[in-house]
C-alpha cells in the first residue's frame, strides 16, 4: 500500500477547493486550530514532495489534520450523514 505525503494532501486539498491563494484565510484557518503559522510555511507546506526545493518544509500530520478539522467546522468541506 503508498501512502501520500502530507504536503500533497495539503497542496490537492488548497486547488481543490481553490483556497491556495488565500493565505489570510490560511492563517486565520491555523490560528483557529492554534497552530503557529505564517504565509511563508504555509508556502512551504503547499511544495508537493517531489519539488524539494529551498523553502520546501514537511507539513506534519498533526497540522493537516487540524487543518482538515478546520474545513469541517468552517463548512468548506461536508459531513456524511
Amino acid at each position: 500500500m503508498q501512502t501520500m505525503a502530507t504536503n500533497d494532501v495539503f497542496h490537492h486539498l488548497l486547488n481543490l477547493l481553490r483556497i491556495h491563494k488565500d493565505k489570510d484565510l490560511l492563517v486565520d484557518m491555523f490560528e483557529a486550530q492554534n497552530i503557529e503559522i505564517s504565509k511563508s510555511k504555509i508556502k512551504s507546506w503547499a511544495t508537493k514532495s517531489g519539488d524539494y526545493k529551498d523553502g520546501f518544509r514537511e507539513m506534519p500530520r498533526t497540522a493537516l489534520i487540524a487543518f482538515i478539522d478546520e474545513l469541517y467546522i468552517r463548512k468548506l468541506v461536508q459531513e456524511d450523514d
